[in-house]
């Protein structure tokens, strides 16, 4: 309780969001932020789509918005990438202040954090290294920006792209995106190395510096090797299921080596990130299908990104094969470890309400536009997983598909993007008291199967 109110953290948390989404939104509708003016719809559509961290587009943001404008989207996607509650922690840490009880359960759950201990110290660490990270990201950028443009110009790109690749936000200030250097190497493996750290998560982040760093741990928690080893397994399947599949396909004419890059970027990138090297449309239709399987999936909890996460998809492989060998006990065993059950009725819940999310989408954007059923597929499935990837536009190539949306079906995408940010069940607490039976029905079988 607080006061005499019962503190509902995912409303405030979610009201927290919509608030700096209405004032992104009206930023980018000044003057100073765009060269030819930009409608409500499409303002409100970019300031979620950056808060969120997603990288859908409907305005070109290299040639549309002015110096301002692009400040804008970058304040936007820094708070979305690391939480408005990390940051105030963070502040509330700098000043010396202490964090009410209120401020404590919402920066819990806008991070996923399983305890309530250290909450300062953990969000300082969690801003240093996203500084640190964000400024060597730059450096590594501008090495590489720099052999195409002046210096000053190569430092605003660098600077701009590492700070959205390391938020998995997608966005960026070059019409092709990243496909300017699918020549080269150094561009794109910076920009996927950032994109995969930042979605490993900060948990995950933080255990690593704890135990590899400070040396204060001697292994590392089972969540953090779950994350680590379900993300490895990801990306070594993703990588040689495209390089094989688009070998002879959208890859040929590419030497060997640029093959794998590729391949290996594209394979990482629908992990919530939303940059591409190359027209992802020339891509078979099981390579499209893969995809949309990964940004389904998405980035690790406590992360920068979106999707169930990696944990709920793990935890749900290793449920499913104990039920399949006849374990019917209350945890379930991973690495000589047992999980609470409960954790995985959560997996299965997050799993359903997701997939429901899409679904629900899907068919309204279907009734409210005549549009192409596998662009509105991928770019929802891009949205809920906060990717950014595309089919792309029919009008302008250089935006997304959410370019030919109506302003009916660009607010669903807005809406998916959103959910898929702060999380399906945080949306369903937002929306629904606990209200638990406190007495037992008879007991039926039916049949399954």
């Amino acid at each position: 309780m607080f006061g005499k109110r019962e503190i509902n953290a995912p409303r405030i948390l979610i009201g927290g969001y919509l608030g700096i989404i209405a004032i992104g939104t009206v930023l980018l509708m000044l003057p100073a932020s765009t060269r030819s003016g930009i409608s409500f719809i499409d303002s409100l559509f970019t300031a979620s789509s950056a808060l969120c961290v997603t990288g859908l587009i409907v305005k070109n943001t290299a040639l549309d918005f002015t110096l301002f404008g692009k400040c804008v989207l970058l304040a936007l996607i820094q708070i979305g990438g690391l939480g408005y509650m990390t940051l105030s922690t963070t502040f509330f840490f700098f000043i010396g202040r202490k964090i009410s009880l209120r401020d404590r359960l919402l920066f819990k759950e806008s991070i996923n954090l399983l305890t309530y201990e250290n909450l300062r110290r953990f969000a300082w660490r969690v801003f240093r290294i996203t500084i640190v990270v964000e400024l060597l990201g730059t450096v590594l950028l501008y090495s590489a920006f720099v052999q195409r443009f002046n210096a000053p110009t190569a430092l605003g790109h660098a600077f701009f792209h590492a700070v959205s690749a390391f938020c998995n936000a997608g966005f960026s200030t070059f019409s092709e995106n990243m496909a300017l250097f699918s020549s080269s190497v150094s561009g794109p493996l910076v920009v996927s190395v950032l994109f995969i750290f930042g979605g490993i998560g900060f948990v995950v982040i933080s255990d690593l510096y704890t135990t590899f760093i400070r040396r204060q741990k001697k292994k590392l928690s089972l969540h953090t090797t779950i994350v680590l080893r379900t993300t490895l397994a990801l990306i070594m399947i993703g990588t040689a299921f495209i390089f094989f599949i688009e070998y002879d396909r959208s890859l040929a004419g590419l030497p060997f080596h640029h093959k794998l890059i590729t391949a290996f970027f594209q394979a990482v990138t629908p992990r919530t990130a939303g940059f591409n090297t190359m027209n992802i449309t020339l891509f078979s239709p099981v390579t499209i299908a893969l995809l949309m399987l990964f940004m389904f999936v998405g980035a690790s909890p406590g992360g920068t990104g979106g999707g169930i996460k990696t944990t709920t998809f793990a935890l749900l492989f290793r449920w499913a094969k104990d039920l399949m060998l006849g374990r019917y006990g209350k945890d379930v065993i991973a690495l000589k470890n047992r999980i609470p059950i409960e954790q995985a009725f959560r997996a299965f819940l997050i799993f359903m309400l997701s997939g429901s999310t899409i679904v629900v989408a899907f068919f309204l954007i279907l009734l409210i536009d005549k549009q192409n059923p596998l662009k509105v597929l991928f770019e929802i499935f891009s949205a809920f997983g906060t990717v950014g990837l595309s089919l792309g536009s029919s009008i302008n190539p250089f935006c997304s598909f959410s370019y030919d949306l109506s302003v009916l079906g660009k607010l669903v995408i807005i809406g998916t993007l959103i959910a898929g940010r702060v999380g399906t069940i945080t949306l369903g607490s937002a929306i629904l008291k606990p209200h638990p039976l406190e007495y037992a029905y008879p007991e039926e079988p039916i049949v399954v199967g």
